[in-house]
């Protein structure tokens, strides 16, 4: 490992495991950081996402694990985090592919396998010194780049988040310095939260739109404008006192009173066509209330090429799934000597 000085830095460590938290300690005293806080639960490390949130945090994903990850999301996602960019390593003894996908999709830097040595915790925090991801923000998401490629559409630029834990291990830390890199980097995601959650609202919308128009609503286009509430309830308490909001405020309750009136007439019958055909010019007015210096035509395309991805993927598990269910009934026939779906005779095999 380069020759860092931690001396500066704060590390917290959530562990229901004491004999685990205490090894991963003892690797981050003999590296000389200045403070380690340990927690048993996530339940008791609430106040990091209020006041004193440290460099990095180790979070053990095995013991509560909906905990661990409800705590990552919101230390990236919730406004008022002092520190929502700290470097944060997950840790687990059963690594899967499903857990890994709950680490990315939740913000996670890395995740680390259970049982480790030094020289592994030492190498991963080498490499969130020296190469970080870049932060992305969507309207659901706060976290390091994901993508291994761009989406249809998509339109979202990469932050180089602050990074407490290298601007101190390599001597770069000054407090008014990094409290300015903070409130810059804070003032960006919550602009781009505001701008991402009213381009969902349009494409939960758009995609809604041809199901809403039938006699009776299609299901799947109900449940999507049921979404938009919760969408617009972040963006309302993302308006901060900085500037003039009034026009954007009133703009978004507007859709949310419209987006409700439009789930309670799907849920007794049919939707009005006007209410609809309104619901969708009021969400690309929001669109253009919350990013007045992009054209709308462009916000406009890049909705209409979310829903068709969207649309193309759909259809695309649709068709597999009758294909393996196709596959599980001929198999069936077979096994059991009867005819197949076609009508063609399924001749049994010698035993």
């Amino acid at each position: 490992m380069p020759d860092y000085d931690f001396s500066q830095v704060d590390a917290a460590i959530i562990d229901s495991q004491l004999n685990t938290a205490r090894v991963f300690r003892d690797v981050l005293v003999r590296m000389s950081f200045r403070r380690i806080e340990l927690f048993d639960s996530v339940k008791a490390a609430a106040g990091l996402l209020s006041a004193g949130t440290p460099d990095i945090i180790l979070v053990d994903a095995d013991g509560e694990d909906t905990e661990a990850f409800r705590f990552i999301r919101a230390l990236r996602n919730e406004p008022n985090v002092p520190n929502p960019f700290a470097c944060l390593i997950v840790t687990t003894w059963a690594p899967t592919p499903a857990l890994l996908t709950r680490v990315t999709n939740s913000g996670g830097d890395d995740l680390l396998l259970k049982p480790v040595s030094p020289k592994q915790v030492q190498d991963r925090i080498a490499t969130l010194i020296e190469g970080r991801k870049g932060f992305v923000v969507t309207a659901d998401y706060t976290g390091p780049d994901r993508r291994k490629s761009p989406r249809e559409g998509a339109q979202v630029p990469v932050l180089e988040a602050p990074n407490t834990l290298r601007l101190k291990a390599t001597g770069q830390w000054s407090q008014a310095g990094v409290r300015m890199l903070l409130n810059e980097a804070n003032g960006f995601v919550t602009a781009q939260k505001r701008i991402r959650a009213s381009i969902q609202i349009a494409f939960l919308a758009e995609f809604a739109m041809p199901g809403l128009s039938r006699p009776v609503p299609d299901r799947l286009a109900v449940e999507h404008v049921g979404r938009i509430g919760g969408f617009l309830d972040d963006l309302l308490r993302r308006l901060t006192d900085e500037g003039d909001h009034a026009h954007v405020e009133a703009v978004a309750r507007a859709v949310k009173s419209l987006a409700e009136d439009i789930h309670r007439q799907a849920d007794k019958g049919a939707v009005s066509p006007d209410d609809a055909a309104q619901l969708q010019t009021m969400v690309r007015a929001l669109m253009q209330a919350t990013d007045p210096e992009r054209p709308l035509e462009a916000m406009t395309r890049e909705v209409t090429a979310a829903v068709t991805g969207y649309r193309t993927r759909l259809e695309q598990m649709a068709q597999a799934k009758a294909a393996a269910a196709a596959s599980a009934a001929l198999a069936a026939s077979a096994a059991a000597g009867t005819p197949s779906p076609s009508g063609a005779p399924v001749a049994a095999s010698a035993g």
